[in-house]
């Protein structure tokens, strides 16, 4: 079972690797962007039944310059969700106009979509860019996160960021 699952998704990871690389690309040919540092998010445990689950997540920008900022938020998915996974860790670049990142700036909706599967161990890819297409912050469209657990997903995501003080570890 677990080999059929890794046959049907890894494709879909990779595919939705191109569509990110070539959106970056596009990104980065309309507005210069620079590595502004990393965002990491870590979802609390998340049931799904079917058709999508809803999971909070605490996050922690650690910019190359500055100190780090920090964020509070959801992660919807709405799609084929099944299953029960303990805490995710998903993990981003951060590209900006400039390496300077002010407190909050990353504060938004980011849309996209998410896919992956754990049996145990797991991984999932989330191909997510800010709703608002002006904006001067931008995630790297594609993450790859850790999952454990027992589920499968392919879905459309969205991710809800407000800032936030530093979650208790």
């Amino acid at each position: 079972m677990s080999h059929l699952l890794a046959r049907l998704l890894i494709p879909g990871a990779v595919a939705v690797s191109s569509v990110a690389v070539s959106a970056v690309a596009l990104a980065g040919a309309s507005m210069p962007q620079v590595s502004a540092g990393l965002l990491e998010c870590r979802g609390e445990f998340a049931a799904a039944y079917g058709f999508g689950s809803s999971r909070k997540v605490h996050c922690e920008f650690r910019p190359s310059m500055g100190v780090n900022h920090y964020y509070a938020g959801t992660l919807e998915r709405v799609g084929l969700d099944f299953g029960i996974s303990d805490q995710a860790s998903m993990l981003w670049a951060v590209l900006a106009t400039s390496q300077k990142v002010e407190p909050g700036a990353l504060a938004g909706t980011y849309v996209g979509l998410t896919t992956g599967f754990s049996l145990g161990p797991g991984f999932s890819a989330n191909m997510l860019a800010s709703q608002d297409a002006s904006r001067q912050v931008t995630l790297q469209p594609l993450s790859v996160s850790s999952d454990s657990g027992l589920s499968v997903s392919i879905a459309g995501a969205t991710l809800t960021l407000s800032p936030s003080t530093p979650s208790p570890q």
